[in-house]
């Protein structure tokens, strides 16, 4: 029975140690400056992020942690701020023992560049949602025309995607066209014809048909030959001849 005790009283006192331990390995001492910022980007392999620039964005508003008493830092104020860049997809603050900030950051992926008909330029990353602007010159697909609503973003970014994965598309389409009625149109690099998409449904058959009449059709007649190419119609492209 006393042998129990002791081992149910060290049991006792080893939790009470352990969670003093944490206590004071996590406590700051009050009036403890800021030793500075310890900056993270995830998802940033094209360095469309910098850590220089989070910390002017940081700086421009009217945040500066360096110097500053630990107690007067606000980790929700600085993650609120970084999430107002447009790249931003998650922010972590948070402080450390050593009297570091803490700051994690997560970037979007941004898929195609777009160029709109009301003179808008921005970005739509791998989720659909818009990204102002980029520091950085990246290569992306191009999309330009009347473009509006969930949808067709949502559209233009399926074929993203998928030119991502497929080497041979990826370096045949020069740019994605969207029409008034919201229709998508894609503009080759070789040949003089558009190719009438339609939507972004069934891509990949499409596009596989489309190579296949690549193939047996155009190698044979010509790439100049047709102005138009519509892949909209299941197992059959619609040829419109050059006047």
């Amino acid at each position: 029975m006393f042998k129990k005790i002791l081992i149910i009283l060290a049991t006792i006192a080893a939790a009470a140690y352990l969670v003093l331990a944490l206590f004071v390995l996590n406590s700051t001492p009050v009036g403890a400056k800021c030793q500075g910022t310890d900056i993270v980007i995830t998802d940033n392999d094209t360095e469309i992020l910098s850590i220089g620039s989070i910390e002017q964005h940081l700086k421009q508003k009217g945040i500066v942690a360096k110097g500053k008493p630990m107690e007067q830092i606000t980790s929700e104020k600085i993650e609120q701020a970084l999430k107002e860049i447009s790249i931003v997809e998650d922010c972590q603050c948070f402080k450390t023992h050593k009297n570091y900030v803490g700051i994690h950051i997560t970037c979007k992926k941004p898929v195609i560049h777009i160029f709109d008909n009301k003179g808008e330029e921005y970005y739509l990353d791998n989720k659909s949602s818009k990204i102002k602007s980029i520091q950085s010159a990246i290569y992306l697909p191009i999309a330009t025309g009347d473009i509006k609503g969930a949808k067709t973003m949502k559209e233009l970014v399926d074929i993203a995607l998928f030119l991502q994965d497929n080497r041979f598309w990826r370096e045949q389409i020069e740019q994605i066209h969207v029409t008034p009625k919201q229709e998508i149109v894609l503009i080759p690099r070789i040949g003089n014809h558009l190719i009438e998409l339609g939507h972004a449904d069934n891509l990949e058959k499409k596009l596989d048909k489309l190579k296949e009449f690549y193939k047996e059709g155009l190698n044979k007649v010509g790439w100049n030959k047709y102005r138009k190419l519509n892949i909209e119609f299941d197992k059959q492209v619609i040829c419109t001849k050059n006047n």
